[in-house]
């Protein structure tokens, strides 16, 4: 065979889905919630006993790459999913567990907003970041209201008896509630 139907033939097979990447694609879709790379390689072992962790992740590399499946980034954490339509993660900075949410208000705007930009989208990912339910609870349970989020560093205070809260990392004060407004302006440096 010649070195030029050689590489064509290797070309041809490294963009094809094999059984190992429709293992991984159907792990994925069954799989609730967001795995992590090492999480998918234990799903996969379990039926493939002889496949690697680099295989699985070159697999997860190339899936995501040729759009069969999404990753999000959560905490320095990658983690995967098999839909890749336009939906909203919901992500608790307490827990750290994602929640998903349809909006195709969100993405016919996303959309818009691209066009007027003349900005080609290749895929997107919308992300709000919070408290779920149970970690508002956590957060200040005998006030029974979020804490103080110091707008300047993004870090929460926990001290809400204060007039005036101040940041222990930035010194800033605000006044701000981390669901309220926001007023820059009244930031001040101690």
């Amino acid at each position: 065979m010649s070195a030029k139907k050689a590489s064509k033939k290797a070309n041809s097979r490294d963009w094809r889905l094999t059984s190992q990447r429709l293992d991984i694609l159907e792990f994925l879709r069954h799989e609730p919630g967001h795995p992590t790379a090492e999480q998918v390689y234990r799903g996969v072992k379990k039926r493939l006993r002889s496949i690697g962790f680099g295989t699985v992740y070159r697999n997860l590399d190339f899936l995501r790459h040729h759009g069969y499946i999404k990753e999000c980034v959560v905490d320095k954490v990658t983690r995967y999913e098999s839909r890749v339509d336009s939906h909203v993660h919901l992500v608790c900075e307490g827990c750290h567990s994602i929640n998903e949410i349809d909006d195709q208000h969100l993405a016919t705007l996303a959309r818009s907003l691209a066009m007027k930009g003349n900005f080609f989208v290749r895929s997107d990912n919308f992300e709000i970041r919070g408290y779920c339910s149970d970690c508002q609870k956590k957060l200040s349970p005998k006030l029974k209201t979020p804490e103080l989020f110091c707008m300047a560093c993004g870090e929460l205070l926990n001290d809400l008896q204060q007039e005036t809260p101040v940041c222990k990392d930035c010194c800033f004060q605000t006044n701000c509630h981390y669901y309220g407004p926001v007023h820059a302006e009244q930031h001040t440096k101690r």
